[in-house]
């Protein structure tokens, strides 16, 4: 199976961004109808975690395309760095640090389910990635996908490869 530079480069993010700032819409939308359902009466600390929480979202995002850059240019299967922890860790920031900074950013309950529903859509989505990826790695991918999670690290399997 070929890759086209484009799902190489962009794999399933851009569609996943896309649902997810219309997810953003209409929860402000719907925030907006509720006359704005505040988390904290004074916000300033709570979006000074917000915005610290954006920020190593771009950080990490930085990190992750430093080092999928390898395999973007020898077509090599990329484990190190943060995929050592997470097959999708591009996506599992958006959803941790980028997700939840906005949630704290805009102070709303109305909000909040903004990550569990970045988090249902990007599960969603990545099987086609994961699809894409068996098919050029094969084995090499399936021994990696037994030992790292999809979004989240596998605890567990690591405390188990550790005794």
């Amino acid at each position: 199976m070929n890759i086209s530079k484009y799902q190489k480069l962009f794999g399933v993010g851009p569609t996943g961004m896309l649902i997810g700032m219309v997810m953003l819409g209409l929860l402000w939308f719907l925030d907006r109808i509720l006359h704005h359902v505040e988390i904290l009466i004074q916000p300033r600390t709570i979006r000074i975690i917000g915005s610290i929480l954006i920020m190593l979202w771009i950080c990490w995002h930085l990190w992750c395309i430093r080092t999928i850059s390898r395999w973007w240019r020898h077509d090599q299967l990329c484990t190190t760095g943060p995929y050592r922890f997470v097959r999708h860790p591009i996506y599992a920031g958006g959803v941790l640090f980028g997700s939840i900074g906005v949630v704290l950013i805009f102070n709303s309950w109305i909000i909040l389910p903004l990550p569990v529903l970045m988090y249902a859509t990007y599960s969603v989505l990545v099987r086609k990635e994961e699809a894409m990826m068996m098919a050029v790695f094969g084995e090499e991918y399936k021994r990696y996908a037994a030992r790292t999670g999809r979004l989240f690290p596998r605890i567990l399997h690591a405390k188990k490869t550790q005794m």
